[in-house]
């Protein structure tokens, strides 16, 4: 689905923060990647989304080469990923149904009931009903994550991508991303990629872990 090999990542070529990265993710695996602020997961989650190019190296997504990708290329990788991002983001100015739709209407122009009708679901599971026209400055940390959650999830992206996604939540919130989780590894449909400061609560969710540190990254038991 995703490999990096001896890829050259980061911001400066004087000074990448990865001077030779390998990395592997196949199909319906869920993989966790650790460690400390600062290494370079955000780096690489920007590589792969395409947000950053690689100095040197090459990579992979979904079978094509991204190695100075077109903008049809980046738009079709980027359909297949959903992508929760550490601090949740959201647009200020969009409501948070108008966030919610952002996977689904881009550049398909699709209708906001159709956008109801895919969210659905999610509206008791996340507990979010009451929140479809407030604004995200209205909102609270553990609101804006799930929220976020929800919006990697509402285009059935075939690849999950999550920064950090407990950070900032509440005990309900952390009950509610680990029983969707849960229900993901149980359809066996989609790849889930975690990047995390902290160990997981439940590493046995997932079929690799990894430590990432200023060295590069290896697999741990």
């Amino acid at each position: 689905m995703i490999e990096l090999q001896d890829a050259k990542i980061g911001y400066e070529w004087e000074n990448p923060l990865f001077a030779s990265l390998n990395f592997r993710v196949t199909r319906c695996q869920h993989v966790l990647v650790s460690g400390p602020c600062g290494v370079g997961k955000s780096a690489l989650v920007k590589t792969l989304l395409g947000l950053l190019y690689l100095w040197d190296g090459s990579y992979y997504a979904f079978g094509r080469d991204m190695d100075n990708p077109s903008a049809p290329l980046l738009s079709f990788v980027r359909k297949k990923i959903g992508i929760l991002p550490d601090a949740g983001i959201l647009i200020q100015n969009l409501t948070v149904l108008q966030n919610i739709a952002l996977p689904v209407r881009f550049g398909q122009f699709d209708s906001m009931d159709r956008v109801r009708r895919l969210l659905e679901p999610y509206l008791d599971e996340f507990r979010i009903k009451d929140l479809l026209t407030k604004y995200p400055s209205e909102l609270n940390l553990d609101q804006v994550k799930k929220i976020g959650f929800v919006r990697a999830l509402i285009n059935n992206p075939d690849l999950l991508i999550l920064d950090d996604p407990f950070e900032g939540l509440d005990d309900d919130g952390v009950e509610i991303l680990w029983a969707q989780l849960a229900k993901i590894n149980d359809e066996k449909e989609k790849t889930i990629l975690v990047f995390s400061r902290k160990n997981m609560e439940n590493p046995s969710l997932f079929s690799h872990r990894y430590r990432l540190d200023s060295g590069g990254m290896r697999e741990v038991s």
